[in-house]
């Protein structure tokens, strides 16, 4: 992306998110409780900042958001943002996994994955991981459903200004509702959801009556608004 385009895509962004409420949406955000065992000094705000594209491995056609994120922000605050701008609730715990080493809250792990290195997520800034352009890593949601996600660095870019918030730049499809079994359960209902007038499974129904109750009636899997996701990250302040 050009310096200019992506300078004015920034300052255009930070208007709409500035305009925004202060209020918190209701029932969604929750902030991770700060104790002296948990939290460290915060690192100094950086002007790199990474163009970020996250998709949600195992699904046809493709759910995924692209957001521009600041280097001084801590890989718990990366887990926020994928949160928001996916459309996810903040409901189950998390960890980025780079192979050797797993990045997330560590109260969350099981002995099970201790041959692997842990690193505490909210003492981790992402400027300390993320080196290169074309570096992917995943984000595990839900250690029940599963949710994998592969993140891709796509752009490195080193701005005028350090950024205050993160920005979704473009996304596609809906976020799956939370709890409906990982991704074959997700795609059993949009299967069933397909023919659920004629659906002559009762539980079936009940799944697709579910769905919507959980995610709207008026639930499109394959929209995505990107102000929405913008007004969401709006929030999150970096």
């Amino acid at each position: 992306m050009e310096e200019k385009r992506l300078i004015d895509l920034i300052d255009e962004l930070m208007t709409k998110l500035n305009s925004t409420k202060t209020s918190h949406p209701h029932g969604r955000w929750t902030e991770t409780p700060k104790s002296k065992s948990t939290t460290s000094k915060k690192p100094r705000r950086s002007k790199t900042a990474y163009q970020l594209k996250i998709s949600l491995n195992g699904i046809r056609p493709p759910i995924w958001r692209r957001v521009l994120v600041p280097g001084h922000a801590t890989f718990h605050e990366l887990h926020l943002i994928i949160q928001e701008a996916m459309g996810w609730e903040q409901a189950h715990l998390y960890e980025f996994d780079f192979g050797s080493v797993l990045i997330g809250i560590p109260d969350g792990w099981d002995s099970f994955q201790l041959e692997k290195e842990l690193m505490d997520a909210r003492r981790i800034p992402l400027q300390q991981w993320l080196t290169e352009e074309k570096q992917k890593f995943l984000y595990i949601y839900d250690f029940g459903d599963y949710w994998r996600h592969t993140v891709t660095v796509e752009k490195i870019e080193t701005l005028p200004k350090p950024l205050e918030r993160a920005a979704c730049l473009k996304g596609k499809r809906a976020c799956p509702p939370e709890d409906c079994g990982g991704v074959y359960g997700y795609l059993e209902l949009l299967e069933a959801a397909v023919q659920k007038d004629s659906l002559a499974d009762p539980e079936l129904r009940e799944l697709v009556d579910w769905m919507y109750d959980m995610k709207g009636e008026d639930f499109d899997p394959d929209a995505f608004d990107v102000e929405e996701a913008n007004e969401r990250l709006a929030y999150i302040r970096l």
